[in-house]
């Protein structure tokens, strides 16, 4: 028996340098800045804007921002806080965290999913899709104030020039090609770690991508039809299990598994797509990392397009669905075997 190892397979190669270039662009993009003055624009890292300073603006992808001094530009933050305690020319954005404003802001304050505290001067809009919102005694907004669906809670004395809109903006009057809150490197970052993370599944679970993405394939409105109805069943669910009292315990590992189920439906779609790309330009040969980094670009760049999240969103409740057919058709397929030869045991005790 010849026990020398084999060679790595033809195919997992350019698998394994797509995934290498990945990662590359990933820590590249969190070590180092894309500006030259580190001052301005960082990664990973609290950053804080010092007494005396000034900075023609900050942005940053994981961390807080503090303000202390003066800012010229715009204010941004991915994933993380925003104190604002010196004057800010600009605009104020959070995409994943709160909003402290304590002094004059020239532009607009925005937030995705945050509280906002406002005790000063904002010459534009306030605009929060997911928080609460809370005027100070020295509130004053020269635009608007969009709640989103969050709840206002306002000094007597705070003050908005434009009035309160309720509910949120569509996010179509952004415009085409408008980052939104993430901005620019928010959403590259989030378009390589999803295509990394198609890539990493194509290469550890071919077979269940496969084959959910062949469900979607055979059957794609049923695909869409389960996709969507598991929602409202994990809903029920969950508040079965909350009320239950005994299944609170179970509800701590079912809602984590079901946001992963629903991601994986977005790693199965991104194959499917790219699969079909690459079929529709003759790259037969091309392996199925490939195809899911180019499904992930497919996804990702529906975010830069007016009401493309919605797109994304029901894209990733197809594959979804395409996943959960897939597990059922296994299901199904494991007992009808076990049955079958469950009938031929008894036929052969008969005749025996």
């Amino acid at each position: 028996m010849n026990l020398s190892p084999r060679p790595a397979a033809p195919r997992a190669r350019p698998a394994l340098a797509v995934l290498g270039v990945l990662l590359f662009l990933m820590l590249h993009l969190l070590l180092f800045s894309s500006n030259a003055r580190a001052d301005e624009r960082h990664a990973v890292g609290d950053v804080v804007v010092g007494p005396g300073e000034v900075s023609p603006g900050v942005s940053n992808v994981v961390g807080d921002v503090e303000v202390l001094g003066t800012v010229r530009g715009d204010v941004e933050s991915v994933a993380g806080g925003v104190m604002v305690y010196g004057p800010v020319a600009g605009d104020v954005k959070a995409s994943f965290g709160s909003v402290d404003v304590r002094a004059p802001v020239g532009g607009d304050v925005e937030a995705g999913f945050g509280d906002v505290y406002i005790d000063s001067r904002v010459a534009g809009d306030v605009d929060v899709e997911r928080g609460d919102v809370e005027l100070g005694p020295r509130a004053r907004i020269g635009g608007t104030l969009q709640p989103g669906s969050g709840r206002i809670f306002s000094h007597p004395d705070a003050y908005v020039e434009g009035g309160t809109v309720a509910g949120m903006v569509p996010e179509g009057d952004e415009g085409p090609g408008s980052f939104g809150l993430l901005g620019g490197t928010g959403w590259l970052f989030g378009a390589l770690l999803f295509a990394a993370c198609s890539a990493l599944a194509a290469v550890l679970a071919p077979r269940p991508l496969a084959a959910a993405a062949r469900r979607i394939g055979e059957a794609p409105v049923w695909s869409l039809v389960v996709g969507v109805g598991s929602v409202p069943a994990a809903v029920v669910l969950a508040v079965v299990l909350l009320v239950s009292g005994v299944g609170i315990p179970v509800l701590l590992l079912f809602a984590p598994a079901y946001l992963f189920l629903v991601f994986f439906g977005g790693l199965v779609v991104a194959f499917f797509i790219g699969r079909r790309v690459v079929m529709a330009t003759g790259r037969y040969e091309a392996g199925n990392a490939f195809a899911a980094v180019i499904g992930a670009v497919v996804i990702s760049g529906a975010f830069l397009v007016p009401y493309g999240h919605v797109v994304a969103y029901a894209l990733a409740l197809l594959g979804t669905g395409g996943a959960l057919l897939a597990l059922f058709s296994r299901l199904r397929s494991r007992r009808t075997r076990r049955l079958s030869s469950y009938e031929d045991y008894v036929r052969e005790r008969r005749l025996s």
